[in-house]
């Protein structure tokens, strides 16, 4: 049973972790993008803001994601260690994940759109 339990918080821990995560790379769609959700096809919806910039393919050196003390405290007390999958590592209590590609757009933080930093990292060929 104590067996059953530790690989059940272990799950769910993990789940937790991979979904907040995983809300790091969701697209964001601006209500100009979307429309006005009306149903109206009028020609007056508003226009887009052009972004400042954009990076269309993007590369770097890695992501990095400090693991709360509490959090790494509990797996402990669960008689876990963090670790890593594939290329990503764990140093000094941060998870880096190296980039892989993505794409960027940069908006006028005084404009319209929120938030004014969209666009998507890929990580591929490493996890937790």
């Amino acid at each position: 049973m104590r067996t059953f339990s530790k690989t059940l918080i272990s799950l769910a821990s993990a789940g937790i972790l991979v979904a907040g995560l995983a809300a790091c790379s969701t697209g964001t769609t601006t209500a100009a993008e979307s429309g006005s959700g009306s149903g109206s096809s009028s020609s007056s919806a508003p226009t887009a803001e052009a972004p400042l910039a954009s990076i269309p393919s993007l590369s770097g050196v890695d992501t990095a994601v400090l693991l709360d003390a509490d959090f790494a405290a509990a797996l402990g007390t669960l008689g876990l260690n963090p670790g890593t999958v594939g290329t990503a590592t764990l140093e000094e209590g941060s998870l880096h994940f190296p980039i892989t590609g993505g794409n960027v757009d940069y908006y006028d933080p005084n404009g319209t759109v929120r938030p004014y930093v969209q666009g998507s990292l890929e990580h591929e060929g490493s996890g937790f």
